[in-house]
């Protein structure tokens, strides 16, 4: 759940940076109630290698039922 959060924060941070318009991600942390170490950490976040087979293999899953 929170990594939905987190995603959501770093697109809409990225939407106003393309826009050129100032956005406060302190306020946007504050107000969704996450913390912003959390989401600095989540930032930095390198996948391990069970998580990249996971996704792989969700990917080859998706590949093949679109088939």
């Amino acid at each position: 759940m929170m990594e939905v959060i987190y995603f959501e924060v770093a697109e809409k941070a990225e939407a106003a940076r393309k826009a050129k318009r100032r956005v406060s991600v302190s306020g946007m942390l504050k107000t969704l109630g996450v913390s912003r170490s959390g989401y600095r950490a989540w930032l930095k976040h390198v996948p391990s290698n069970a998580e990249k087979r996971r996704e792989s293999v969700k990917t080859k899953i998706k590949d093949i039922y679109a088939k």
